[in-house]
């Protein structure tokens, strides 16, 4: 019996893990997070539509977390398409900051 009690004991004493719950639909500072950027680069590159403009229900907008990956996908395509093409200069070499 003795055996049994410690065994509980023991199990637990152990950390809780619990798995994260996949969130599909997130707010502004969420989804400038996903890509580990600031809310405000967030909130450039969806005006300049890299980026989709989430979807307004009520008073909350959230972003489809599925529409930022495929952006995703697509921003990296287009920088990969544009580094082939690269003359290898800087563009901003000639700028004085």
């Amino acid at each position: 019996m003795r055996e049994g009690r410690n065994m509980r004991q023991h199990i637990n004493n152990q950390p809780q893990v619990f798995s994260p719950i996949f969130k599909f639909a997130v707010s502004r500072a969420e989804a400038a997070a996903l890509l580990d950027i600031s809310t405000g680069t967030f909130d450039e590159w969806v005006r300049r539509k890299w980026m989709p403009a989430g979807i307004k229900i009520g008073a909350l907008r959230r972003w489809d977390v599925a529409e930022i990956l495929a952006a995703w996908r697509v921003l990296v395509e287009k920088n990969m398409l544009v580094e082939e093409d690269d003359d290898g200069e800087n563009p901003f070499d000639h700028v004085v900051g």
